[in-house]
């Protein structure tokens, strides 16, 4: 039994940490605190940024819209542009925890 709960354990975790954002020893992440919630942010480069978390509440909340905000906001703050598109990679469709978005530096946040 033991065995077992070890190997969906591990699974689990292989398929979810795919992205250097996640990783704390990544030079280039940023980590951005929204509404009590970590984000983490990684310049990809040109113009495009990823954002890894902000989800509300537990493994079963799907107050989604906010946790996009929440991502969109992050990857503003960080690299000071807007963001003009985004979207979740197909194997993050399910969880919406990682956030792939082109930004626009000629625009500032809040204009």
């Amino acid at each position: 039994m033991k065995i077992l709960a070890t190997v969906v354990v591990a699974l689990l975790l292989a398929g979810c940490q795919g992205s250097p954002a996640y990783y704390h020893h990544d030079v280039q992440k940023h980590v951005v605190v929204l509404d009590k919630r970590e984000v983490s942010v990684l310049p990809l480069g040109h113009d495009q940024w990823e954002a890894f978390g902000g989800k509300e509440g537990g493994l079963f909340s799907t107050d989604l819209d906010k946790q996009k905000n929440r991502q969109i906001k992050a990857i503003e703050t960080v690299s000071g542009c807007v963001v003009i598109s985004s979207l979740y990679p197909a194997d993050h469709q399910q969880d919406k925890l990682l956030l792939r978005a082109m930004v626009d530096c000629k625009q500032k946040p809040g204009m």
